[in-house]
């Protein structure tokens, strides 16, 4: 604020040197009161300042505020939700290992059912084996075949498995069948065929319901259905009849055709082999017929043989 100038003190005269003290002293006034307006405008700005400084400063405040209580309320929000993910997180690893303890008794179960169908295989192989002497090789030759045709085609090793002890009871219903029709030596009747081909639905019938023999039973019944539809029992065509039974029949009648029989001596391979192939397309699934005819061009068809003789049952 600017200095207030101090009035100058003129000594009392009369005449004319009172009229100048007079005027001096007007003059005095008039710049003391020249300057108390300039000091009450600077009072007033500085305190219009100080008003728009102090009420920005209160709005930043209320701004401030604002925003803590904001955070806050985000802050209580976040821990909310990480304590909502924490138990989700706690619940999902209680659901994980309950899962995961499932899981292994479905593997244990599933063992336990593969165990228990393989040793039943085993059972039911060793009857047909004693029922009708060369089966027991036969059998182990055709589950060669069909696991090696199966890989041929390119399945899954589990699936090659499956088909391979699967393929084992396909004339597991011949338990059912008389001695005197299954070892005879003559050519069989129509009425003896008839009872041989009932077999088919024995065995469907002896493998039950269980999903472990789903696939046998799938074997069992159809290995004699023909690829144009003129098999038995049911007359099935082309890929009606099952994958696996469609490899199995060929598997099977190459064997029986090359393996010595009641009624009949061992054919050669290469004739077997040719009739295998002449009937592809008509009795059997082209595919397997070929993946077979593949198998011997390799020489695994003979190395199986060889492997597996009748002498092994």
């Amino acid at each position: 604020m600017p200095e207030t100038p101090q009035p100058h003190v003129v000594p009392a005269s009369g005449g004319e040197d009172g009229d100048q003290a007079d005027q001096m002293l007007r003059q005095l006034l008039e710049q003391a009161l020249r300057a108390a307006q300039l000091a009450n405008q600077q009072a007033v700005k500085m305190a219009q300042d100080f008003a728009e400084t102090y009420s920005r400063e209160q709005k930043l405040a209320r701004d401030l505020e604002a925003k803590v209580q904001e955070l806050q309320l985000t802050q209580r929000q976040a821990t909310v939700f990480a304590e909502d993910l924490a138990q989700m997180l706690r619940s999902e690893r209680t659901r994980r290992r309950e899962l995961e303890r499932s899981m292994d008794q479905l593997r244990i179960a599933n063992e336990e059912l593969r165990r228990n169908g393989l040793q039943a295989i085993s059972h039911l192989a060793l009857a047909a084996s004693i029922k009708d002497p060369g089966t027991g090789a036969h059998l182990q030759r055709v589950r060669r075949y069909v696991e090696a045709v199966a890989q041929h085609l390119g399945l899954p090793q589990e699936k090659v498995e499956e088909l391979g002890y699967s393929s084992v009871m396909h004339d597991v219903g011949k338990i059912h069948t008389p001695d005197h029709i299954l070892q005879s030596t003559d050519t069989l009747s129509p009425e003896q065929f008839e009872v041989i081909k009932q077999h088919c639905l024995d065995g469907e019938r002896i493998l039950g319901d269980g999903l472990f023999f789903e696939t046998a039973r799938a074997i069992a019944r159809e290995h004699h259905e023909r690829w144009d539809g003129r098999g038995y029992p049911s007359g099935l065509k082309g890929e009606a009849i099952s994958l696996a039974a469609r490899i199995v029949s060929v598997c099977d009648v190459f064997d029986a055709l090359t393996s010595r029989r009641p009624y009949k001596e061992a054919w050669s391979v290469g004739d077997g082999m040719r009739t295998i192939v002449d009937g592809a397309g008509t009795r059997f699934d082209p595919v397997a017929v070929s993946a077979l005819q593949a198998l011997h061009e390799r020489g695994l068809v003979e190395g199986i043989r060889a492997e597996v003789s009748d002498t092994a049952d």
